[in-house]
């Protein structure tokens, strides 16, 4: 765990490859969105896993640059990052496994209200991430 915290990169590249495996594993599923005039629209399940899996491979690099620069994370920091992405991931692994289930209407905007209170918790540690790497560029070297 303190590697995890001190090199968070450790995490983020094991995550983006756990990311695009279940994409991958779960290819041909869509995940069923509703809008707000009654109509539902299909998102790839492939799609959403490779863009996340970019997005933290993207963290993994920024991550590292501190290290090469000297430069460490800041500790509470880190660790709320990485404490809401996975809480933001979880619900997303969960829909995209289980997208090809029947559901009712009912359960489809309860879907779809999950998931878009992980997408603002995604948002959020993704503010997280940003503050924690200029906070550490800043900094005085350690």
């Amino acid at each position: 765990m303190k590697k995890i915290i001190t090199k968070p990169q450790a995490f983020f590249l094991p995550l983006a490859l756990l990311t695009l495996i279940v994409g991958l594993l779960n290819r041909d599923n869509y995940l069923l969105i509703s809008s707000f005039y009654g109509s539902y629209m299909d998102v790839s399940v492939w799609s959403v896993s490779v863009s996340a899996s970019i997005f933290f491979i993207l963290i993994s690099v920024n991550y590292f640059s501190l290290t090469l620069t000297g430069k460490s994370p800041k500790k509470v920091l880190t660790i709320l990052h990485i404490l809401f992405q996975v809480i933001a991931l979880i619900p997303l692994f969960y829909f995209s496994i289980t997208a090809d289930l029947e559901r009712t209407d009912d359960q489809i905007v309860q879907m779809n209200s999950i998931l878009l209170f992980a997408f603002f918790v995604f948002l959020f540690a993704s503010l997280l991430h940003i503050i924690n790497f200029i906070l550490s560029l800043i900094s005085k070297k350690d």
